[in-house]
């Protein structure tokens, strides 16, 4: 995608489909009108960029996630760097953002948790969510238990930390991994979410528990 010269307006209207709206009140809360306007134009020019070199593999699913996912954060942890902002503050500022819609995901994993039989509902939709939603052209799915007890899956490749490392900026990926800690922490107390650790904060793979409370 491709932008023509077009006036501030027209290019915001724009940035608002493509999913960088949301980034409009933390940067002026951060760095005030006028900065966090030149921020929320360099996010969009790179992300633009992103979407121009990113592969989606020839899937609409990857698709989703690189430009409604993944592109937008990391367009947004991109321009702060641009501006000067060291990386750990960046990381902060991304990570503060990418919590407020991990906190949305909470929301509705807690309808789900409220239900009578939670466990066997997750349990008996948890494999074709993960084909339709995660498929083996982005991730490699290891499936290890799902009983009545306990669901098991190893990721041993994940989009979201081959993509940050394409694009210099592994560091990133954590931030997406927290998120899920987040956002399955909903589930609780009747289904309960453990993880030992991911690939992008260095372990051999990404290891999803949803053990069901006793």
């Amino acid at each position: 995608m491709m932008y023509s010269k077009k006036s501030r307006r027209d290019r915001w209207v724009q940035t608002s489909n493509t999913a960088l709206f949301f980034l409009e009140d933390d940067c002026i809360r951060a760095f005030g009108q006028e900065t966090g306007c030149t921020l929320l134009q360099q996010a969009e020019e790179l992300y633009q960029d992103l979407c121009q070199h990113g592969n989606d593999r020839g899937n609409h699913v990857i698709e989703e996630h690189l430009q409604s996912r993944l592109f937008p954060l990391m367009s947004y942890y991109k321009a702060l760097l641009k501006h000067g902002i060291q990386e750990d503050q960046a990381l902060l500022l991304v990570r503060e953002t990418a919590h407020k819609a991990a906190i949305d995901k909470k929301a509705e994993m807690q309808k789900l948790g409220s239900l009578p039989f939670a466990y066997l509902i997750f349990r008996m939709g948890v494999k074709r969510h993960m084909k339709n939603h995660f498929p083996p052209e982005g991730w490699q799915t290891e499936w290890v238990r799902c009983d009545c007890q306990e669901i098991h899956f190893n990721l041993h490749r994940c989009l979201y930390w081959d993509v940050t490392k394409q694009f210099g900026c592994p560091e990133l990926c954590c931030v997406f991994c927290e998120s899920d800690d987040i956002s399955f922490s909903g589930l609780a107390p009747k289904i309960n979410f453990l993880r030992n650790g991911t690939l992008g904060s260095g372990a051999d793979c990404c290891d999803f528990h949803f053990i069901k409370a006793q």
